[in-house]
């Protein structure tokens, strides 16, 4: 394990039975109670057992927990930024306030989990598992999601923005509210999954399964999805969209109301709690809970979160609140867009350099085609002079031009001259 002098709090083992934690002994099987915290960054915890352990407070960028054993862990307030996690099991585990910005999760198994405020962005999440998950405001913006399993799991209020579905597996999962906007692929299945109040805003997405799925309140505004299966009239009748909506199979929608949180319908209300946090790792978040229970909730930046709930909130504080937040997923979407120009780029530079091979290869393979059957061209003239017993020249110093001298039709070849006679 690299860097092991940056750990601290690893002692609540030790506090509990008065022995070293387990792990920094090399012992593959830690005991129950393992408390695992501080700064440890680039350090190597693959192929390790830590089930049962406790994350609190951690930060561990850029390490690796490759094919370790995570499974009934619990993980609060920690960072993950920029870690492997490849075929690590995860399951029926407890996350809370955990960052895996940008992390590498392909066959990672999160089965059975409860994950709470837990930021996926950018991530790589091929393959994995989170089917059964109990999720609340998760967030997988810009993550790759190709093949990922979500069959039956409880998602309120995740964030999709600008991931990619392609295979992607959400068979009778609950995503209400859920945000697709952005979202790409092909091949992804909502088959009896719960999607009302989802939004697939300017979504382009193909070959996808809507058989069964709840879509009271969908937003398809500036959608474009084709090769649908499972999508009815009846089925659509309560979703919304507008003239750049194109839904494979003719379907039309209304257009979406624009209802203000500021001047609700149908007489709903809102509560307001609140909670700020100020400092070098500042948090900011803003609470609106309906009066029909729906939530919406705004977070900004990691770190302590002091909750105040209750009236007489300060308003100034709250759009100030609101501002920070806005502007910092304004700046990711920024930061994501920008990647995504980069990789754009890179496959286009990738694709000239593909092209100017290609056609150096076929230009090449035209001058050895030329020259070849220029030497087919030579061969077949000399294989004719010597039929025609005709006697070739070549002029000098230019090897593209010969000249032929041929007897005449029945003649013999001229005689040789005569030898020379000796003097007498």
């Amino acid at each position: 394990m690299r860097n092991p002098a940056t750990i601290s709090a690893l002692a609540l083992l030790s506090l509990l039975i008065g022995t070293q934690p387990t792990w920094a002994l090399g012992d593959d099987h830690p005991r129950r109670g393992l408390a695992i915290g501080g700064e440890c960054e680039s350090c190597d915890f693959s192929d390790k057992n830590l089930a049962g352990a406790i994350f609190i407070g951690a930060n561990f960028q850029g390490s690796t927990f490759a094919d370790s054993e995570l499974g009934g862990t619990t993980i609060v307030e920690s960072r993950f930024t920029d870690t492997e996690f490849t075929h690590t099991r995860l399951t029926h585990s407890r996350l809370s306030g955990v960052t895996f910005l940008r992390a590498d999760m392909s066959d990672a198994d999160f089965t059975g989990s409860h994950i709470e405020r837990v930021n996926f962005s950018a991530a790589s999440l091929e393959d994995a598992n989170f089917s059964e998950t109990q999720m609340a405001f998760a967030t997988f913006i810009g993550s790759s999601l190709e093949d990922a399993v979500f069959a039956d799991a409880v998602l309120s209020q995740a964030n999709f923005f600008r991931s990619r579905i392609s295979d992607t597996n959400f068979r009778g999962a609950s995503l209400r509210g859920a945000n697709f906007t952005e979202t790409t692929g092909e091949g992804t299945s909502f088959h009896n999954a719960d999607l009302r109040g989802a939004s697939f805003e300017n979504a382009v997405l193909d070959g996808v399964n809507f058989t069964g799925a709840n879509l009271h309140g969908v937003n398809f505004t500036a959608a474009v999805i084709t090769d649908i299966t499972g999508l009815s009239k009846d089925s659509i009748r309560d979703a919304c969209g507008d003239e750049a909506t194109l839904l494979d199979g003719g379907f039309e929608l209304p257009a979406c109301s624009q209802r203000s949180h500021r001047e609700p319908n149908n007489g709903d209300g809102f509560r307001f709690g609140w909670r700020v946090s100020r400092g070098g790792d500042s948090a900011a978040t803003i609470r609106l809970e309906a009066d029909d229970g729906r939530i919406v909730e705004l977070l900004s930046g990691n770190g302590a979160i002091t909750h105040t709930r209750g009236g007489g909130f300060d308003e100034d504080s709250l759009r100030d609140v609101a501002a920070a937040t806005r502007r910092d997923i304004e700046r990711a979407a920024r930061d994501i867009r920008r990647a995504q120009l980069e990789q754009q780029a890179a496959r286009a530079e990738a694709e000239r350099a593909r092209t100017e091979a290609r056609s150096e290869a076929r230009a090449h393979a035209r001058i050895e085609a030329h020259a070849e059957a220029e030497r087919a061209e030579i061969e077949r003239r000399v294989e004719d002079a010597q039929r025609e017993q005709r006697m070739t020249f070549e002029l000098d110093g230019n090897g593209d031009h010969r000249i032929w001298l041929t007897p005449a039709p029945g003649s013999a070849p001229p005689a040789p001259p005569p030898p020379p006679q000796p003097d007498h």
